[in-house]
């Protein structure tokens, strides 16, 4: 009887994961238009529907058949015009947008290069499917490197959890980059436990397409290999190898590029004004406060933990830390779809799920609240989806704006149940944290 209870659980969770992933989508395909409608008056200029891929293929197709510098005036002007209709004037007011140039390293051309003979429509199919794939293949990846066995079930709940949520739907939509950046880690990390060192760092120097979002993740890879160097130093040298490559490719293709491209990534800084998540949610000192104690805490943490084996829990929880880091406190990392760095934290939560909600009652306390601050945009999208807020209603805007909200709490979400799990695993064996692996945790 126990058994047909438990399934039948099992069954009635995954119908209503489905049921909230509906919602979501739904919810995802009406809201442009009603967060529009709620702002139709407010006479800014609009952007064609281009997606953040654009500058990249046109940058890349301009550079590879026109041998013109992706990063010069007139190429920045040809991708304003395609998307305002016209040349944006930073000098004025009413122009201070995103000016959509071309902002990644040149070596961004050599993932762009099978589709510049493609017209652009053809190049968004299939970079979505692409993208869509790449991100089902990551999830699989999570799940193999955190050694999460899974139901069929449970299996299918994970991954249309994964590819349902907000900040999925949202790099899917804007056929971002960033959904390949977080393939790379996951499959970097996954490379690490099977023990293929240089092709791990092969793949995180590729990942550097993404500088900001990447950079704290390959840190702690590279802090990794130097706890014990004659074992790991190959992670190191695919590295170095793999970015010196694409650095000297690109410098061929493109000569002086590396020296203007600092310059280039100041001007995205600027015009994009994308502040770190955490001082869009504290004031300006609290900010540097809470930020500097998170990274000087997450240092330490990691430097204690440097010699722990790949497959080991606290390998795992400082990436997490690292990737929670990446979206909190980084600049221009602060937009939702950068927040699939925090997927691998939902399925460690599944990994540990019994392991805190037997302990102490502060704890499962904590816990719940954790996971039910986590499925506030769930439940807040499906509530949309049954009231339809009334156009005319003052609080129309907050109303459909507020899953896009709560989801940006989701790395304090992901920071707390980190340090909760710290403790939780630090209290069941304080002398010998490196021996907790994920080999041996249970399964769903």
């Amino acid at each position: 009887m126990s058994a047909i209870t438990a399934k039948l659980q099992q069954q009635a969770l995954l119908v209503m994961l489905l049921a909230c992933s509906i919602s979501l989508c739904l919810y995802w395909r009406d809201v442009p238009g009603a967060l529009q409608m709620g702002t139709a008056d407010a006479g800014s200029t609009k952007a064609k529907p281009l997606t953040d891929l654009y500058p990249r293929w046109y940058g890349a197709r301009e550079l590879l058949l026109h041998h013109r510098d992706p990063y010069g005036p007139e190429v920045s002007r040809e991708i304003q015009i395609a998307y305002y209709g016209r040349a944006l004037n930073p000098a004025l007011a009413s122009d201070r947008l995103d000016q959509k140039r071309f902002a990644y390293p040149a070596y961004v051309v050599f993932l762009m290069a099978p589709t510049i003979f493609m017209a652009f429509p053809t190049v968004q199919i299939v970079f979505w499917w692409l993208l869509a794939a790449v991100a089902a293949s990551s999830i699989w990846f999570w799940l193999r490197f955190l050694r999460l066995h899974l139901t069929g079930t449970a299996l299918v709940a994970v991954f249309t959890l994964g590819l349902t949520c907000l900040p999925m739907l949202q790099g899917l939509n804007l056929l971002q980059l960033g959904v390949v950046v977080a393939g790379l880690i996951a499959s970097a990390s996954l490379c690490l436990v099977s023990g293929h060192f240089f092709l791990a760092g092969t793949l995180l120097a590729i990942a550097t397409i993404k500088p900001q979002m990447s950079f704290f993740p390959i840190a702690w890879f590279l802090l990794w290999a130097l706890g014990a160097w004659e074992l790991r130093k190959s992670l190191t040298w695919g590295f170095g190898v793999g970015l010196l490559t694409l650095v000297l490719a690109s410098e061929y293709l493109l000569p002086g590029w590396l020296m203007r491209y600092p310059s280039a990534l100041a001007a995205y800084s600027e015009y994009q004004y994308a502040p770190p998540l955490l001082s869009t949610l504290l004031p300006r000192a609290a900010f540097w406060v809470s930020s500097i104690l998170a990274v000087l805490g997450v240092t330490v943490f990691c430097w204690r933990v440097r010699q722990s084996p790949a497959d080991s829990v606290w390998f795992a929880i400082a990436l997490l830390f690292v990737m929670t880091l990446t979206v909190s406190v980084l600049p221009t990392v602060n937009a939702l779809f950068n927040q699939v760095l925090l997927f691998p934290a939902i399925l460690l939560g599944i990994r540990y799920r019994r392991f805190l909600t037997q302990g102490s009652r502060i704890n499962q306390l904590i816990f719940y609240l954790i996971c039910g601050c986590g499925f506030l945009p769930w439940m807040l999208a499906g509530i949309l989806m049954v009231v339809r807020p009334n156009v005319h209603d003052k609080l129309y805007l907050a109303m459909w704006s507020a899953p896009l909200y709560s989801s940006f709490g989701l790395p304090v979400v992901v920071f707390l149940f980190l340090i909760l799990l710290c403790r939780a695993l630090a209290a069941e064996s304080p002398d010998e944290p490196e021996d907790a692996s994920l080999a041996g945790a249970g399964a769903l």
